[in-house]
């Protein structure tokens, strides 16, 4: 690991920033996003997690969505059943977006004047600038995968050119320009994995590595309690290694304070809240004792292949971790290769069980996205044999071009519009598939259209991309879009999922009147820091030594580049 590489970093975290700040969604596309926005602004404006004082959270209190009561005595209070680091990171956002009302208070006033789903509208900039969390912390997450695959001895083009794909060519980018704490809890187990590795190798910051990497295990699991099994299993990971190199007291020092803090603060949250260290506000919806009894055999087979939702077409590349694994092995690898197998237990095993495998409403399998940066690098190493062998090369074009063709529909197409059509047209395909009301008829619906070829994304995001692109409108034919016998002409039913408002500047301009500028500026900047460190990469490469490691040896310059 030298200056080259980590000029690499930043230029790649750079240009997918630029990329995913164009793209973005900006204000929450999912209600569960708002829900969790609303923390944020309880804890910035009345240093409480209870929610209440805007438009969306009273509305949000009102459909007793996603809240549970407060504590003993606390009965006329609600919270989020949601972690709360992702409230933690969001203030630095949060605070940001006052820069936006005090420049543009026109657009906040404008803002306040619409509706969505319903309910009043508060708070546009501070939405905006809390909805940007992902993206950067999307981009950096490519970014460390860089790190990580030349810690593992991946060659520098391949390292860059798997991280590059990782952004762009898996459901990582739909997902970066959404608005959940998926991303951020990714993002945190990958900076875990990458400084286990630091430390692994002796890295001469150690003790900052076993800092980073247990604060970032603490921070995954105050985002999404969810994480605690692949939390778990990454922190034994340090501990073994810790033994193994025979750590000193300030070594385990580094490593159980950021633990113990974290564990503290996520005791205390969830007292506060709901009157029990051990209470996350999931108990209400676990109670019914059915939520982890999906078929598991059904949930991994939808998490694999189904056409809607599976990892085969979302992430095809990982079809070449097989091969990165071997080559790992063969160079004397032992932890990461069982460090990915643990992983893929820890994060897929509890979510084939559960009754949501799919992750509702969104763009590609959410809830097995943190697993994905755990065999990435297998995807760089299996690049480097590609090298040699023409058939892996192969492989890995045809895989590139799936992942991206899978990938693009999730930006061109708001995955609401598509969900929104398909449920529509589902109605008419699936009259009575069961279900005691409506809604679980919608649910068992809702499932159907993830292994149906006709409804499932990302293939009918493409026709409805096809659609707009062709100036026909915002009316469909069931027909036409997927194949139902049925002449019902089918609408989107909220305004952000007409035409282009899912991303961020389109809505600012065509419904506020704002700046929409500020957007294409922004990636501007971004792309001439990235044009500077690709500048700072290429210098040190020139150099006769390369960093602080010395001179190369011979005949690596080349491979390396």
């Amino acid at each position: 690991m030298d200056a080259a590489d980590r000029a690499g970093a930043l230029a790649l975290f750079a240009l997918l920033l630029a990329l995913y700040t164009l793209t973005f969604s900006g204000l929450p596309d999912n209600p569960d996003a708002e829900v969790e926005f609303q923390s944020v602004h309880s804890l910035a404006v009345h240093h409480s997690l209870m929610l209440g004082g805007t438009p969306e959270a009273e509305a949000i209190l009102a459909a007793n969505f996603n809240v549970a009561p407060g504590g003993p005595g606390g009965e006329d209070r609600w919270y989020a059943w949601f972690g709360v680091g992702q409230a933690f990171v969001a203030l630095p956002f949060y605070a940001l977006g006052a820069l936006g009302e005090r420049l543009f208070p026109e657009v906040e006033a404008r803002h306040r004047e619409t509706l969505a789903y319903g309910a009043g509208r508060s708070e546009y900039w501070r939405h905006l600038a809390v909805g940007w969390r992902n993206p950067l912390l999307g981009a950096a997450t490519a970014a460390i995968l860089l790190l990580a695959a030349r810690r593992l001895g991946a060659s520098r083009s391949s390292a860059l050119l798997a991280a590059l794909l990782y952004g762009t060519a898996t459901f990582a980018w739909p997902q970066a320009r959404s608005t959940l704490s998926d991303v951020q809890g990714t993002f945190f187990l990958c900076l875990a994995f990458e400084r286990w590795l630091a430390l692994q190798r002796e890295d001469a910051r150690h003790f900052w590595a076993i800092l980073w990497g247990s604060g970032a295990i603490a921070m995954a699991v105050l985002t999404r309690v969810a994480l605690v099994p692949a939390a778990l299993v990454i922190a034994l990971a340090f501990v073994a290694v810790l033994f193994a190199r025979r750590a000193s007291w300030g070594q385990w020092f580094a490593f159980f304070v950021p633990a113990g803090v974290g564990a503290a603060v996520f005791a205390l949250a969830n007292f506060f809240r709901f009157g029990s260290v051990f209470e996350t506000g999931y108990g209400t919806a676990l109670a019914s004792g059915t939520f982890f009894s999906y078929p598991p055999h059904f949930g991994l087979a939808g998490i694999l292949i189904a056409p809607g939702k599976g990892l085969l077409w979302m992430a095809p590349l990982l079809l070449l971790a097989g091969i990165g694994l071997s080559v790992a092995r063969k160079r004397g690898e032992r932890l990461w290769p069982w460090l990915a197998a643990a992983m893929t237990v820890a994060i897929v095993a509890p979510v084939a069980c559960s009754q949501t495998w799919h992750g509702a409403w969104t763009y590609g399998p959410r809830y097995v996205l943190p697993l994905v940066p755990f065999l990435w690098p297998a995807v760089a190493l299996a690049f480097d044999v590609a090298r040699e062998h023409r058939g892996v090369f192969a492989a890995t074009i045809v895989l590139s071009g799936l992942g991206l063709a899978t990938t693009l529909p999730g930006v061109l197409v708001d995955h609401m519009t598509h969900q929104d059509l398909a449920l529509q047209a589902a109605r008419a395909q699936w009259p009575e598939p069961g279900g005691a009301d409506e809604r679980e008829r919608d649910a068992a619906r809702f499932l159907a259209i993830q292994y149906d070829w006709r409804f499932a994304a990302p293939w009918a995001h493409w026709r409805i991309a096809a659609h707009r692109l062709g100036d026909s409108g915002e009316e469909y034919s069931a027909r036409e879009l997927f194949g139902v016998a049925s002449d019902a002409p089918l609408r989107p039913e909220h305004d952000r999922e007409r035409g282009w408002n899912h991303l961020a500047w389109v809505d600012l301009r065509q419904r506020l009147g704002g700046p929409a500028w500020l957007g294409p500026l922004a990636a501007l900047l971004w792309l001439c820091l990235a044009a500077l460190a690709w500048c700072w990469r290429a210098a040190v490469l020139g150099r006769p030594e390369a960093g602080p490691g010395g001179p190369r040896p011979p005949g690596q310059g080349a491979a390396s580049r």
